[in-house]
């Protein structure tokens, strides 16, 4: 059975849907393949956040107010330190939704734009013709299908089936993505068995809580007096239940019910240097475009899928290629401004890594670095302000840390060091080449900047 549509997508998760639905709308043909079927597609995890401002945004209508998609809407997010001290408060709106509910919406609105879908269907290979991407191999009912596009776009987050099955000459890199490289979340729904007892979420502007040190939060559910209590560490769900466990030693919940639990996991590397080739583009969790902060990569993809679009559309309407160099425009377009910024954030781990609970303390009890402002900053422009004169201040906190040894000198030496790689290498990621003839010099300078970064670890202390 052979099907030839503009854009063949593999992966009908939000980022793949979304990218099928804006392509569709500007009269393109796209087909979706996913391997669940359509009623179990979202529902490997329960619920989770979007940013408010995402819905108007990238053009989809918010969920509904009493219906089963839709959770809750606040505004107040409260950071704590270790042992749960000092609160710092970011005002940033958020919508709370159930996923699945949210895909399977997500999916009408594509079908209303003309989007086919085949669910029930495996990634099985690429097929690739004189150096270009040109269909995949997919197994379906027991049958082996061949389905053509003048474009394949790997959507299959952090398992990057497709991208890793490559052929070497299209143009993107094939690196797995290992273990050391993703986020292991545990997502535990709890009911809280005295309901009239305080518990985190019942404190002033506590409509959702980060525990920063321990990458533990608290975030709203929809069950009468319950909240979703997650958790997520580098390297395997052992190290998540291990944290989980030191967490509650130094912040102690009171008493309650664990009525079910949800695992995912997200890539915390840096993306390929191309996100196009020969016929083919990644996106989303499979070209790791997550946000290093907060391990979402739905809007940060979304809006890598807008500039995408544009480029693809204005070549398959000229009946053009979609060539590595056709499609150049799209890395240029992502990578000096986007994707540069998530670079820096991303080289910035190891030295937050590296700093101890004492460390910590001084940052959120001092109100820099961990602050309102920058968590603020952070969500709403990918970075913090540091302004000259905002500058001085934090090296005038840090030293007086350094005086009163109230914080390390491996931490102000390993967060300084870090510091300036970000900094080159985002310098290095907004002078991404123009001329795709200058990429491969871009990529060995590229390479010697990332080197000295070191990969994602368990750090926490017991």
């Amino acid at each position: 059975m052979n099907d030839i549509h503009d854009v063949v997508i593999v992966g009908a998760g939000p980022v793949g849907i979304y990218f099928g639905m804006i392509i569709a709308k500007k009269n393109h043909s796209v087909l979706i393949i996913e391997k669940d079927s359509k009623e179990n597609t979202g529902s490997k995890m329960d619920q989770f956040h979007l940013e408010t401002m995402v819905f108007e945004k990238y053009g989809i209508p918010p969920p509904i107010e009493g219906t089963d998609e839709f959770i809750t809407k606040f505004k107040w997010t409260s950071y704590y330190g270790p042992y749960g001290k000092y609160q710092q408060v970011m005002d940033y709106p958020v919508t709370a939704m159930r996923f699945q509910f949210f895909i399977q919406r997500l999916i009408k609105l594509a079908e209303a734009d003309g989007v086919e879908f085949q669910f029930n269907s495996s990634f099985k290979d690429v097929i690739s013709s004189e150096e270009m991407v040109t269909g995949i191999r997919v197994e379906s009912d027991g049958e082996i299908k061949e389905l053509f596009g003048k474009l394949v776009v790997d959507a299959t987050g952090t398992s990057a089936i497709v991208r890793r099955a490559l052929p070497d000459d299209i143009g993107v890199e094939k690196f797995k993505i290992e273990d050391e490289d993703k986020m292991y979340v545990i997502q535990r729904v709890i009911q809280w068995n005295n309901t009239d007892e305080p518990h985190p979420g019942t404190g002033e502007y506590e409509e959702s809580i980060s525990y920063l040190y321990y990458k533990t939060w608290v975030a709203p559910h929809f069950t009468p007096n319950a909240n979703i209590f997650g958790g997520g560490q580098p390297g395997g769900y052992e190290n998540t239940e291990k944290a989980t466990e030191i967490f509650l030693n130094d912040v102690p919940f009171p008493p309650y019910t664990l009525l079910e639990e949800h695992r995912a996991s997200t890539a915390y590397r840096r993306s390929p240097f191309s996100l196009v080739g020969d016929g083919f583009l990644c996106i989303g969790d499979s070209a790791c475009m997550s946000k290093s902060f907060s391990g979402e990569a739905i809007e940060s993809s979304w809006s890598a899928s807008l500039i995408a679009v544009d480029v693809i559309h204005k070549f398959l309407s000229e009946n053009l290629p979609l060539t590595m160099k056709n499609m150049w425009e799209i890395n240029v377009l992502y990578f000096r401004d986007q994707g540069a910024k998530l670079a820096a954030l991303l080289a910035q781990i190891p030295g937050a890594a590296n700093t101890t609970k004492n460390d910590v303390i001084y940052l959120f009890r001092k109100n820099f670095i961990f602050s309102s402002r920058d968590f603020t900053s952070m969500w709403e422009n990918l970075e913090m302000d540091m302004s000259f004169g905002r500058m001085i201040k934090i090296v005038w906190l840090f030293l007086w840390g350094l005086i009163s040894r109230q914080f390390s000198k491996k931490a102000l030496s390993t967060m300084l060091k870090y510091m300036k790689i970000s900094g080159a290498i985002r310098k290095h990621y907004e002078n991404f080449p123009e001329d795709i003839d200058d990429f491969d010099d871009w990529v060995k300078e590229a390479e010697i900047l990332w080197n000295p970064v070191e990969k994602m670890r368990y750090t926490l202390e017991d």
